[in-house]
């Protein structure tokens, strides 16, 4: 039974070795092959680092890594897996991974969609990862600089559910354009800056909301009446506000197929 357990605990080793590498509370989630793949499904920009648990360099970015993951939650998440562990060496190794090369950082933009960019820095600090993985993030929302842009681009995304962010600053937050990049091809995001709320007024709506002019607004598919998201404008409320919105679109294509086939 000794033996046994003993046995169990050298197979797992690796594994607990690499996740302790981290801090206890990182919000850096450890990969295997099957955790990779799915990862790759999404369409999410995530940042992935092949480590080794005994590789110095590893040890030393890792704490730095772990606050950039903290820091981007939930909007990238950042992964790792263990290349010294017997069950990742070939993911490794079809990453192009060298053991004597480790760590090796990737962002992968649109996951498995397109082909990852490689961290070329040596300067192995939470700000440089900030910065690499924000940049990392397609770019999918249109700008609306002038009220008279928003006709013809609603007109052109009509056969999507379409979401305006309005607020008060020329340019929109990172949060929006993750969002655009998550649901790339299912809606379209857009943003105009309306610092007075006037079109926000001129749409029937409040010029401000709990004292902030910052609000999302949704043109459902094929309509130029849009309504005003009333929930909190963060990552996980307006995720599942726009998942909500794109099964009805689905049930409705999936309805008309039907009836008129």
């Amino acid at each position: 039974m000794l033996l046994f357990f003993l046995a169990t605990l050298l197979v797992s080793l690796p594994t607990i070795v690499s996740a302790a590498i981290f801090p206890p509370d990182t919000r850096v989630k450890m990969l295997d092959p099957k955790g990779f793949r799915k990862a790759m499904k999404s369409n999410m920009t995530s940042v992935v680092a092949f480590v080794a648990p005994w590789s110095g360099h590893c040890q030393r970015m890792a704490p730095e890594y772990s606050k950039a993951a903290q820091n981007l939650s939930p909007l990238i998440p950042f992964y790792a897996v263990d290349c010294d562990a017997e069950l990742n060496k070939w993911l490794c190794a079809e990453q192009g991974v060298q053991l004597e090369g480790v760590p090796t950082l990737k962002v992968f933009p649109r996951g498995g969609r397109t082909e990852p960019e490689p961290y070329d820095s040596n300067e192995l600090t939470s700000g440089k990862f900030i910065r690499w993985a924000s940049r990392s993030v397609p770019n999918n929302v249109k700008a609306l600089p002038h009220i008279h842009d928003m006709p013809m681009w609603l007109y052109k995304t009509s056969d999507l559910p379409r979401a305006i962010l309005l607020n008060e600053d020329k340019k929109f937050p990172l949060l929006w354009q993750v969002l655009a990049n998550n649901h790339w091809k299912k809606m379209a995001f857009g943003h105009y800056t309306d610092p007075n709320g006037l079109f926000a007024v001129s749409l029937g709506f409040p010029a401000t909301v709990e004292g902030k002019t910052s609000k999302v607004i949704v043109y459902p598919p094929g309509s130029s009446v849009p309504i005003l998201y009333e929930g909190m404008t963060k990552y996980k409320p307006l995720t599942e506000f726009f998942e909500s919105i794109m099964v009805r679109h689905a049930m409705t294509e999936l309805y008309r197929y039907y009836l008129y086939p």
